[in-house]
């Protein structure tokens, strides 16, 4: 499957899952668990063996919504908390029973600080992928955004439910039931 995140297709995967394995430890995250909780700053960047975590914020009235997705074989953390020391501001959290390679913040920190290179293309990659994300949230409707998703991933919905990815798309369960039935019909 095509990477659900752009930016893991511009740095070298291999590196990091490797580093991942060689400074970190195996974790297993239960469905529900917590890699970061929203305004705890990330101590931790991961390698998904297993599994998937969701990122996700709660609105001002209590309502979770899912702002992004860390799949199988690609990394989860919080690359700006991590490296400015600062509260994240959202929650990272296994959607299903996960495992990750997980390694200490500082250890990566010390690694970008030998790699400067490396930090300078995680922050445009992150950057160019969000910016994307947010200026498509105006360009194209939801029914637009999720053919693109599925043209990139044509195997998502194997891995993550239809109210999630409602949720990320920042629509209601109905509202997507509605653009899966017109693409159904052919309108």
């Amino acid at each position: 499957m095509a990477n659900f995140n752009t930016y893991i297709d511009k740095i070298d995967v291999d590196f990091w899952r490797e580093l991942c394995q060689r400074e970190g430890k195996l974790r297993q995250y239960p469905k529900g668990a917590y890699f970061l909780r929203a305004g705890e700053t990330a101590k931790y960047l991961g390698f998904i063996e297993t599994g998937f975590f969701n990122y996700s914020v709660v609105d001002s009235s209590g309502i979770e919504h899912i702002t992004g997705f860390a799949l199988c074989n690609t990394l989860a953390g919080d690359f700006y908390s991590m490296i400015r020391r600062e509260a994240a501001l959202n929650s990272l959290k296994a959607s299903v029973n996960s495992t990750a390679w997980v390694i200490d913040a500082g250890k990566v920190r010390q690694c970008l600080d030998a790699h400067p290179e490396f930090r300078c293309y995680f922050a445009e990659e992150l950057f160019r992928m969000a910016h994307e994300r947010y200026i498509n949230l105006y360009r194209k409707s939801s029914k637009e955004r999720y053919i693109e998703i599925l043209n990139r991933c044509p195997d998502i919905l194997q891995q993550i439910t239809l109210k999630e990815m409602a949720s990320y798309l920042n629509i209601t369960p109905t509202h997507l039931s509605r653009i899966r039935k017109e693409m159904r019909l052919g309108k």
